[in-house]
């Protein structure tokens, strides 16, 4: 019964409404076939997509918005949108949140100054440091070195590696698979 196309007498009686508030509500409905009895023509639709412009939704519209990419919604939505992820940005930037690329590496940078002399103060302060022998104390400042080496080597390799992205490429890179437009590595 449900598969077959149904009418509007049919989907008011499943509804509990009028026949004439179904028929205002189907205007936009595509119709799946006609029924002629006598000299009138009367729709008939298909039930599940009837159904979907006679019952409200039970899902919030701020949900429905988020399930969705810009590129499903309509231009003004998805311009409005756009706008919204600036505006999070320019606040995010307002509260110190969204920190520039430069502006990591200086504190990044400092941070490893830190521990570098942190890491060579740690031989100085040993105590016993008079009773190592050349070889211990030799070992040791190696082993600072090679820290030191390593943080300095990560903080400049990780930023090249692309580990830290921009604040909104998450958005961006679901909106360019969602068109079908993502960019090749030819692109690049």
């Amino acid at each position: 019964m449900f598969r077959k196309p149904v009418g509007v007498t049919f989907l008011a009686q499943v509804v509990g409404k009028q026949p004439y508030q179904i028929e205002k509500r189907l205007a936009k409905c595509p119709v799946k076939e006609w029924d002629r009895r006598g000299a009138k023509s009367h729709p008939k639709y298909d039930f599940v997509e009837a159904m979907g412009y006679l019952i409200n939704p039970k899902i919030d519209i701020e949900d429905w918005l988020s399930s969705k990419n810009a590129a499903s919604l309509p231009p003004y939505i998805n311009k409005m949108f756009w706008d919204s992820a600036m505006q999070r940005i320019r606040v995010m930037n307002a509260a110190g949140d969204l920190w520039h690329t430069e502006d990591v590496l200086v504190v990044m940078g400092r941070v490893a100054l830190l521990i570098k002399e942190e890491a060579k103060n740690w031989i100085e302060d040993l105590p016993e440091k008079d009773q190592l022998s050349n070889e211990q104390y030799e070992f040791l400042l190696g082993a600072v070195d090679r820290l030191i080496s390593s943080v300095r080597n990560r903080l400049i390799d990780l930023p090249k590696e692309g580990l830290t992205r921009a604040s909104m490429s998450d958005t961006i890179i679901s909106e360019l698979e969602a068109s079908g437009e993502m960019p090749s590595q030819e692109d690049e």
